[in-house]
């Protein structure tokens, strides 16, 4: 498994997906997410016991097993706003049943290439191994999301 300061095996230029939940931005590999769709009703969604389970969608003929993002990183004492449009990154992994993952994040960005070794370790430490750390974006903070950590 590769350190927080170095995610990737070498230093090669990476491209990231950025996407928002609430007044944060995060991105993953690019090259991870096989598709983004807009979601229309996460009525469902929203409403499931555990945000890291949400249910699933079909997109196309495949289904989707849907991690809600922004009710799974919001802390228990904040309710989470809903924005009007969600939008779905469909991962190019399944899980054993053959659903491939999902995120509901509340908006997708564009992609950007950035070097790994800019990545600098989260404040969190050790409490969010699905963080591989942070870095600068354009002038703004962004959090890396380590997919298969979130995938399980």
């Amino acid at each position: 498994m590769a350190s927080a300061t170095t995610p990737d095996d070498s230093d090669d230029p990476v491209t990231v997906l950025t996407f928002d939940l609430e007044d944060d931005r995060y991105c993953v590999r690019a090259d991870a997410v096989a598709s983004v769709f807009g979601v229309a009703d996460d009525e469902s969604m929203a409403t499931a016991d555990d945000p890291w389970n949400a249910g699933s969608v079909s997109v196309g003929r495949e289904r989707v097993r849907v991690v809600d993002l922004p009710r799974a990183f919001a802390s228990s004492a904040r309710t989470t706003a809903r924005v009007a449009e969600p939008k779905l990154l469909v991962f190019r992994v399944t899980d054993v049943d053959d659903a491939y993952y999902g995120w509901l994040v509340d908006d997708v960005d564009i992609t950007r290439t950035i070097q790994p070794s800019d990545l600098e370790p989260t404040r969190m430490g050790g409490h969010m191994p699905h963080v591989k750390g942070h870095l600068e974006i354009d002038g703004e903070d962004v959090i890396w999301l380590d997919e298969q950590a979130i995938h399980g």
